[in-house]
């Protein structure tokens, strides 16, 4: 999962706001859909617009890897649009959610004739490579943040969008998370209260993913 990677809508003005929403369209997806596949051609460029979709490449033997969780803000299939490349991952939405959609044609040529809109790709496609660049060197980030990742990811596979149980004993929760069992108390304790979570005997009620997004991000 990511950590601090800014968000593309952010790094714009309003005048920007107006011209990508001006060549694109928002489009409405359910649980589950997916707005992009794996090695296919397609370049539409993708800003999210409300709900959260995850981001996953399956490698040569078939194992699935979460990358990254996309919310509202975030820009999906930038890479494609600009080097003009198969798509390197499968994008699904998490719940319902919906995302501006942009002809590739029509995204490049705002790059081109807006510095700040191109300023704005490149800011969020190094930001990623930096954090990229940091997971590969160690699993980084504080305890809540690797938790509230673990969290999402068990979340997405489980197909929990809005609010939902994950079936997780603590010691496998630290596990996976690469934290102590008295480090993950501590923050079960603080995301319970706020609002975030509640827990059972083997099972995690997610109340908030969004929150659990902004933790992360």
């Amino acid at each position: 999962m990511e950590s601090e990677v800014a968000r593309f809508w952010g790094l714009l003005e309003p005048a920007g706001h107006a011209l990508l929403e001006s060549a694109g369209n928002v489009r409405g997806y359910e649980t589950g859909a997916v707005i992009c596949h794996q090695g296919e051609p397609s370049q539409h460029v993708f800003v999210v617009r409300s709900g959260l979709f995850r981001v996953t490449a399956t490698s040569s033997s078939g194992n699935e890897k979460v990358l990254a969780v996309r919310g509202p803000g975030d820009i999906v299939g930038e890479r494609s649009a600009v080097d003009g490349l198969p798509r390197s991952a499968t994008v699904r939405a998490l719940g319902q959610a919906s995302a501006l959609v942009v002809q590739p044609l029509r995204f490049t040529e705002l790059c081109k004739r807006q510095p700040h809109i191109a300023w704005a790709v490149l800011t969020v496609v190094v930001s990623r490579q930096r954090d990229a660049d940091r997971q590969r060197i160690q699993f980084s980030g504080t305890a809540t943040q690797r938790v509230a990742a673990v969290l999402l990811d068990v979340a997405l596979h489980r197909g929990v969008g809005s609010a939902g149980a994950v079936a997780l004993s603590q010691e496998e929760l630290a596990s996976t998370a690469g934290t102590s069992r008295e480090s993950l108390v501590r923050v079960l304790r603080l995301l319970r209260e706020q609002g975030i979570v509640s827990t059972g005997r083997r099972r995690i009620d997610i109340l908030a993913p969004d929150r659990l997004y902004e933790l992360v991000g």
